[in-house]
């Protein structure tokens, strides 16, 4: 039986596809004040998560030149900022509605890629925004939240399409650390320390993907949750929502990357394609580069929720997982010191809760 099992086995070479890198560019001109920001870099080959994370600053475009340029003429240069993020320098060059922007990419290498003009389209205000509180929670995945809901009024009889981004200050708990430079930590357990336990911490959706076509609601009411508001313990929540205006060929190019990206992995799914966008090579119009090169127009509005009716003693059960060891601010990224508001939420809309 050894001997058959023996005989049974096969060394197999598999093969390792490679293909020559790709150009990939995102960024947007949109109505908000600049800079704006453009993101260039090439495709990598196929690795685990590690060397991926290793490898990633070889492949950040350092040495492009890139410009925007308007249908009047106008132009502002973007300077390399870090890890192949180009900024526009212009105070003055901002993204206009019934503009057309077209960005310009100019590598080292004598290539030269343009991107397809792109007419920046109204949007219409966002009318309110809705609060619900989820008290469903997954033990040490998901606390409860706050879901914020989008109403706005679609306008009739023309084609539009929408893309949100939200962001959020959140309250965060830890364990805390000593309450001066010689203490020791202070004896306690998880909910009763104060030095340098409370904190706020930023968490942006801005770059997720959550887009619309009025194709079956033109003319209608708009209703979508845009923002999930984790709460892993008591304090305000500071919300920004950004609603913005996008073209038919970027939302196709967004709805392309979402049937990619959300796919079960059934045999029975359609092959993977690559997420060309409109920006290709000057000389050779079938080189193609990843991404898209949007121009948007944007309303922003802020919101402040104060959950007077959340006690320290009913989120004690569902909260005990994410409190973490040590200082607040060291434990989660992203976060604002103790008791601090963050700037510009000043004439925000204030919503207590009891």
């Amino acid at each position: 039986m050894i001997l058959f099992y023996a005989g049974c086995i096969r060394n197999v070479n598999v093969p390792i596809r490679t293909v020559p890198p790709v150009l990939v560019v995102e960024g947007s001109v949109t109505t908000d004040p600049p800079p704006y920001s453009i993101n260039l870099s090439y495709s990598g080959m196929f690795t685990n998560t590690y060397q991926a994370g290793m490898d990633s600053n070889h492949y950040f475009v350092t040495d492009a030149k890139v410009t925007i340029s308007d249908d009047l003429g106008d132009s502002t240069s973007c300077i390399l900022s870090v890890n192949g993020t180009y900024q526009s320098v212009d105070s003055g060059f901002v993204g206009s509605v019934g503009r057309t922007y077209t960005l310009k990419v100019y590598l080292s290498n004598g290539k030269t890629f343009f991107s397809k003009p792109e007419k920046l389209a109204a949007v219409p205000p966002i009318d309110s925004l809705s609060i619900l509180y989820d008290s469903s929670y997954i033990t040490g995945v998901r606390p409860t939240q706050f879901i914020i809901t989008v109403n706005a009024k679609d306008p009739p009889g023309i084609s539009n399409y929408y893309r949100w981004g939200a962001l959020g200050y959140v309250p965060r708990k830890s364990v805390g650390g000593p309450c001066c430079v010689y203490c020791s930590p202070p004896p306690c357990n998880l909910f009763n320390c104060t030095c340098n336990g409370l904190c706020e911490q930023l968490i942006d959706n801005s770059g997720q993907v959550n887009i619309l076509s009025d194709q079956f609601i033109d003319g209608r009411e708009i209703r979508i949750p845009v923002f999930y508001s984790p709460v892993y313990w008591t304090g305000i929540h500071y919300i920004q929502i950004k609603q913005y205006s996008i073209s038919q060929d970027s939302y196709l190019f967004w709805q392309q990357y979402l049937a990619q990206t959300d796919r079960t992995g059934s045999i029975l799914d359609p092959l993977p394609g690559p997420l060309n966008g409109n920006i290709f090579n000057q000389a050779d119009s079938n080189e193609l580069a990843l991404g898209y090169f949007s121009a948007s127009a944007v309303v922003t509005q802020k919101l402040i929720i104060v959950p007077y009716f959340l006690s320290e003693e009913t989120l004690e059960s569902v909260v005990y997982f994410y409190i973490e060891p040590g200082d607040c601010h060291a434990d989660y990224p992203n976060s604002l010191e103790d008791d601090a508001v963050p700037e510009g939420w000043d004439s925000a809309q204030v919503v207590d809760l009891r």
